[in-house]
């Protein structure tokens, strides 16, 4: 199956919801409203929201990705937000938008991309968190509730 990844048109901004509702189920519509007009009118190099719809004109995934500095890496795409419906596993959604995540941190000259996964989009086990969490900031009442993965480009 063929998608086509491109930047929001804001004009369709709606139809992303139910995809962003799979990271939050409470958000409303003018809250999504809100987080996207923040992205209004910045560097199309610094930032931007991408999506990924199929031939027949549905979205299918969705990202949210700015470029900052890093002490580790220099230059890093920073992604959130990421959604994809790859369902029953049948479509390569998530492949073909890692794939362009990729190309687009090697255009952009980053050296990494920060990938922040939802925890309960995770694949890793909720006691590997609990255990990686410094006992101070878990007695604070901290908790680890993403995870951020790191692919080095250079």
């Amino acid at each position: 199956m063929q998608f086509a990844i491109k930047p929001l048109d804001q004009e369709k901004t709606v139809q992303l919801l139910p995809l962003i509702q799979i990271l939050k189920s409470d958000i409303t519509i003018e809250q999504w409203q809100g987080y996207v007009d923040s992205f209004t009118g910045r560097n199309h190099r610094e930032c931007g929201i991408i999506t990924v719809k199929n031939t027949a004109g549905y979205y299918l995934g969705v990202l949210c990705f700015k470029i900052v500095e890093d002490v580790s890496h220099q230059l890093v795409m920073d992604v959130s937000n990421y959604v994809t419906a790859d369902i029953l596993g049948r479509n390569d959604i998530s492949g073909t938008l890692l794939n362009w995540l990729e190309d687009q941190a090697k255009k952009r000259e980053c050296h990494a991309i920060h990938l922040t996964i939802e925890k309960q989009n995770s694949i890793f086990p909720e006691n590997g968190y609990t255990k990686s969490i410094p006992k101070q900031l878990n007695n604070k009442g901290y908790v680890c509730d993403a995870v951020r993965l790191c692919k080095k480009l250079t």
